[in-house]
């Protein structure tokens, strides 16, 4: 499954980067977020993984990430990876004036009996788009 969201985002590119990477600000966007633990390689470098925690409604999960390319300011692609699950997740960012446009292309792939949450492909265009209003807001209200 594939598809692609776009967010224009009322701060420059810049600043919206130093946010994207700055974890105390991933608590304020990202719903359930409790840590990020790298467990190879250098933080946030090409090829460093990290392993994310999550706790949703008394529902604790991880996500491994794999950060795949880092050509900052314009792009920054990762790999997570959960249990039935692989997300490949490309973003790109924009600079429009004082604003910055992210683009956020993502391919899942499932195994197992995940491969039936490949069947609801607008339940995931939707948390995708959730996601990045969240930052958006979070970003504009600083």
């Amino acid at each position: 499954m594939k598809y692609k969201v776009e967010v224009m985002i009322d701060v420059p590119r810049s600043r919206m980067l130093e946010l994207f990477e700055d974890l105390e600000f991933m608590k304020k966007w990202q719903n359930g977020f409790e840590s990020l633990t790298v467990t190879e390689g250098k933080p946030g470098t090409v090829g460093s993984k990290s392993t994310l925690k999550y706790n949703i409604k008394g529902k604790e999960s991880e996500i491994e990430e794999t950060i795949l390319k880092r050509q900052l300011p314009d792009q920054f692609d990762f790999l997570y990876e959960a249990k039935g699950v692989t997300n490949y997740a490309n973003n790109t960012f924009v600079e429009k004036d004082d604003q910055t446009l992210w683009i956020a292309e993502h391919e899942f792939v499932f195994s197992g009996l995940m491969k039936l949450l490949g069947l609801m492909p607008k339940m995931f265009i939707k948390q995708t788009t959730s996601d990045m209003n969240a930052f958006k807001k979070a970003a504009e209200d600083i």
